[in-house]
């Protein structure tokens, strides 16, 4: 008599083997699809850096990237300027805390013309292909 597998031995064996690799094909789907997510969140990071640097975010604006940019470089390459209309960014400014040296009796005393300083925060969003990023800059007005 000759040894050999049982059909539902060999049945068993395929179903374990197909299981493991669709385990196999769903872990490359999600690591293409977090691969992809990184390199548009590095994008998203790499406007806001831009953005803080360049004092882009000055005031409050909400546009695309090309429009708010374009009186402070001069852009001609078309390739480069359709990229940075698809690229939408966002500032807002809102002032977190205020503070006037002047009103201590005791410093007014002794000091003339203490300006006021005033701290005002930025909050700078960037957004590419629905991927944000946020940052703050925080500023002391005198």
């Amino acid at each position: 008599m000759i040894k050999a597998f049982t059909l539902v031995e060999v049945l068993i064996a395929v179903a374990i083997v197909f299981t493991a690799g669709l385990g196999l094909l769903k872990v490359s789907s999600n690591s293409s699809k977090l691969i992809n997510y990184a390199k548009v969140k590095n994008e998203a990071n790499s406007l806001f850096s831009f953005a803080l640097l360049n004092d882009v975010c000055s005031s409050d604006v909400d546009d695309n990237l090309y429009d708010v940019i374009k009186t402070k470089f001069a852009i001609r390459d078309d390739d480069l300027i359709s990229a940075l209309k698809e690229q939408n960014l966002t500032c807002e400014s809102e002032e977190i805390f205020s503070m006037d040296l002047a009103d201590s009796k005791e410093i007014e005393r002794t000091l003339n013309d203490i300006p006021k300083i005033e701290f005002v925060i930025n909050k700078i969003s960037a957004s590419i292909n629905d991927v944000n990023t946020l940052g703050y800059e925080i500023k002391a007005n005198m």
